[in-house]
């Protein structure tokens, strides 16, 4: 890896907006792991440095206060954050020739935000991806630290009543769910995880996370042929629709001309 100045000013300015989320969501989460664990600096650093997932790291608040058994803590990390296992496939190649240690480093510092940076790959002409790769991955990890750093120290130091700041993780879900929602092709995928939910917390009450989880795990893999389908359908007639208005509009503006000539 080679670093200069214009690839690390790049990757800053890239990583920006995650500076923001992170800080946001951090604070929040190290306020509660002060306030509900009673957990210090030294673990906020500890389990932010190790533990990159804003839903984990509030889960790990109720996880510590629920002296959950640590098979369940297992089986819940695994379920969370099996996803980023498939982030790294399109990142292969450009990683192959990375040393084990940095290697490993990128894997674990590998979230939502820092692959969506790092497949855009906005490195400047000449420079090294790598290295861009590296400093994102780098840049957005210390801000979920310092985030949950902060607001451990905040927490620790301040009494003021946290009900509601555990609130956070949930509302920023339903944000995206809300943005998720405006495409037809996700509405049905939604409905499934809404069901799924209620089922396992009706039936399983406390634990229903892991069920939940696993039930809609099923229901997408056996309908996954039908909904991608369904998607393609809506794609389909999105773009056709999309070309009609186009004609539409370009036949308007072709009769309109033809009459001012003829006004002329």
């Amino acid at each position: 890896m080679v670093f200069t100045r214009k690839v690390a000013s790049a990757a800053f300015k890239a990583s920006l907006p995650v500076l923001m989320g992170y800080l946001a969501m951090g604070i929040a989460a190290g306020i509660l792991l002060a306030g509900k664990a009673h957990l210090g600096a030294f673990w906020a650093l500890i389990t932010s440095a190790t533990s990159i997932s804003g839903a984990l790291q509030f889960l790990l608040v109720d996880m510590f206060c629920n002296q959950t058994a640590l098979i369940s803590v297992a089986l819940i990390t695994f379920c969370l954050n099996f996803r980023y296992a498939l982030y790294g496939l399109p990142l292969i190649q450009r990683w192959k020739n990375l040393k084990p240690a940095l290697k490993l480093y990128m894997i674990l510092t590998l979230t939502d935000e820092t692959f969506a940076l790092e497949v855009e790959n906005k490195t400047p002409p000449g420079e090294d991806s790598v290295t861009y790769c590296f400093l994102i991955a780098a840049l957005d990890h210390s801000y979920w630290i310092l985030g949950v750093v902060l607001g451990n120290i905040a927490g620790s130091l301040v009494e003021f009543n946290s009900e509601g700041i555990d609130f956070a993780m949930q509302g920023l879900f339903m944000v995206i769910l809300t943005d998720q929602l405006a495409r037809k092709e996700n509405r049905i995928p939604a409905v499934i995880g809404g069901l799924c939910g209620l089922i396992s917390l009706t039936v399983f009450r406390g634990n229903m996370l892991i069920p939940a989880i696993v039930l809609i795990l099923i229901l997408l893999l056996s309908f996954r042929k039908k909904l991608e389908g369904t998607s393609r359908t809506e794609n389909k007639s999105s773009v056709s629709e999309g070309q009609d208005s186009q004609a539409c509009i370009s036949s308007s503006s072709s009769t309109t001309g033809r009459k001012d000539t003829a006004t002329s």
